[in-house]
């Protein structure tokens, strides 16, 4: 009974605070279009455009956008051609590490825009060694010690995340295994390493880690990262390997990734207001940058 009582005055407490607020359509800002164009060397390169959407619409894809990669001179590298679905794809990517380059786009013959960028030098992870130890705060843990080395000339911006390979099992309406697939996920991934403090922005999100070299430019670093997923078997899956990865991405894309996670954070959360998600198209939405990369994999014990 005292339950019942309790129960009834939480919600007429609760209750005598919601207000409805009716939608304001004037809010809405203009439709505009938005580019994304993530650049790696040995990689497809695919430039996205599509046309923002009003709230509760679903975004409308752009064919008719040119898009082009140059020389520094001007000279023309490889142009792009459309598959559909806003995607523009480009036929070749002759791209290295350390070149630089220029991204043009034209956009239905009304916007156009000119951004000078560079491909970041090459990352290389040289050790990878797993353990399991105790975390505060997490408890039992898995853990990945990771060295790489740094460029001392650039300033240098990483992002890294962890994979597990697993086989998930299908169990029939009685309750016996029926069947199993393998299936490739991101899982949490967290650091207390000092460069992962030093950026605010990774208390946004547990599905990557963000990091500059500030505090150990040009040095072979060494940084213990865990996850909190237990990477045992049960009865829904069996782990089977996990894949760590690494990037060396330009600062655009380490702004755009920040601001990003906290946007979508920020969406969910009752006392915070969205951020704006920075990004580099002039006059536009979106970001286009380049990044280097490497992983390393290892096979889980049964």
């Amino acid at each position: 009974m005292r339950i019942s009582v309790i129960y009834i005055a939480l919600c007429f407490i609760l209750g005598s605070c919601i207000k409805e607020i009716p939608y304001d359509r004037s809010a809405q800002t203009t439709a505009s279009h938005a580019v994304h164009c993530f650049i790696t060397p040995d990689s497809i390169i695919i430039s996205d455009c599509r046309l923002t959407a009003p709230f509760g619409s679903k975004d409308a894809p752009v064919a008719g956008a040119d898009f082009s990669i140059r020389y520094p001179s001007g000279q023309i590298m490889d142009s792009s051609l459309y598959s559909g679905n806003g995607l523009h794809i480009f036929k070749t990517n002759t791209l290295q590490s350390g070149d630089s380059f220029i991204f043009r786009g034209n956009i239905r013959g009304q916007q156009s825009f000119e951004i000078h960028s560079a491909i970041p030098n090459a990352i290389s992870i040289l050790q990878l060694d797993t353990s399991r130890q105790i975390i505060p705060g997490i408890g039992r843990a898995f853990s990945v010690a990771v060295r790489f080395s740094d460029n001392p000339v650039n300033n240098n911006f990483y992002r890294c995340f962890l994979y597990k390979t697993s086989f998930r099992y299908v169990y029939d309406y009685t309750g016996t295994l029926s069947d199993s697939f393998l299936k490739k996920d991101i899982i949490a991934l967290f650091s207390n390493e000092f460069p992962v403090a030093e950026n605010d922005f990774n208390n946004y999100t547990s599905r990557e880690v963000l990091f500059s070299d500030a505090s150990f430019n040009g040095v072979n670093n060494n940084m213990v990262f865990y996850t909190s997923d237990p990477l045992v078997k049960n009865k829904q899956e069996r782990p089977v390997g996990i894949e760590f990865h690494l990037e060396n991405i330009d600062k655009n894309l380490f702004d755009f990734y920040n601001t990003r996670n906290a946007h979508i954070w920020q969406q969910q959360s009752i006392s915070q207001l969205p951020g704006s998600i920075i990004g580099n198209i002039p006059g536009l939405y979106g970001v286009m940058g380049g990044y280097t990369k490497d992983y390393r994999s290892v096979n889980l014990k049964r």
